[in-house]
């Protein structure tokens, strides 16, 4: 049973929390002004497993110290929105200095599979899809 966190305003979060946490999943929560969504830690778990379709995760950049989100789509097993963290802020990836193609690894495992990989064409692109070839994969 998937135990949950304190839910997170979207940007409210930091590096570090996901890091502790590495995955966030969308949930409505009640409030004054009606129903709003945030993204709750998952806690007892760092395996994202298919029941949370678009949850947020933490990436690392494949040959860089550098750190990155993104939702993942459980259908076609890619991830799209993805934020390259500068320091404590994050930055689309259009803006920032790394050279395409990117690949990013996976910081939790996907339906019990570690250090999934998946690469950025261009980035212009909005989805990264999985690199078949990268072990691991």
């Amino acid at each position: 049973m998937p135990e949950f966190g304190d839910p997170y305003m979207l940007e409210e979060y930091t590096l570090e929390d996901l890091k502790q946490c590495p995955i966030l999943v969308w949930v409505s929560h009640e409030t004054d002004s009606g129903e709003k969504p945030f993204l709750t830690p998952l806690l007892n778990t760092r395996n994202l497993s298919p029941e949370f379709n678009h949850a947020k995760i933490l990436l690392s950049v494949v040959g860089a110290e550098v750190y990155a989100e993104a939702s993942y789509n459980t259908v076609d097993r890619s991830i799209y929105s993805i934020l390259i963290w500068d320091g404590d802020n994050t930055v689309e990836v259009e803006d920032c200095e790394l050279e395409s193609p990117i690949s990013f690894q996976t910081v939790p495992e996907i339906d019990g599979e570690a250090n999934v990989v998946f690469v950025l064409e261009s980035k212009q692109d909005y989805y990264a899809y999985r690199d078949e070839t990268a072990a691991g994969s």
